[in-house]
């Protein structure tokens, strides 16, 4: 029975394992793009206003009651990442190791 419960568990670690990397790939499709069809703009926004932007934006897109493409998981990492920092850069997929 115990080599069943492994699989089962090492299954259960790589289904969050690889939820987690399809919202990362989400939120970092959603800035690329952001980037690509504002550029202009950003430039010449604060980074205040880039992550007030942003977040708006995202909200339009996946909020869960009413987002063209609601997705909570990814509107969360969103918040997040713009929240208060001094960027909104893109966020990184994790490392090996």
């Amino acid at each position: 029975m115990s080599g069943s419960h492994d699989l089962t568990s090492a299954l259960g670690a790589l289904d969050r394992k690889l939820d987690a990397l399809d919202t990362m790939t989400e939120v970092n499709s959603f800035l690329v793009s952001a980037l690509r069809e504002h550029e202009q703009e950003l430039m010449r926004m604060t980074p205040q206003e880039t992550r007030d932007m942003l977040r708006r934006k995202a909200r339009e897109i996946y909020r869960p009651d009413g987002g063209s493409r609601p997705n909570p998981k990814a509107l969360a990492m969103l918040e997040q990442t713009l929240g208060n920092g001094q960027s909104a850069e893109i966020i990184a997929f994790p490392r090996r190791g």
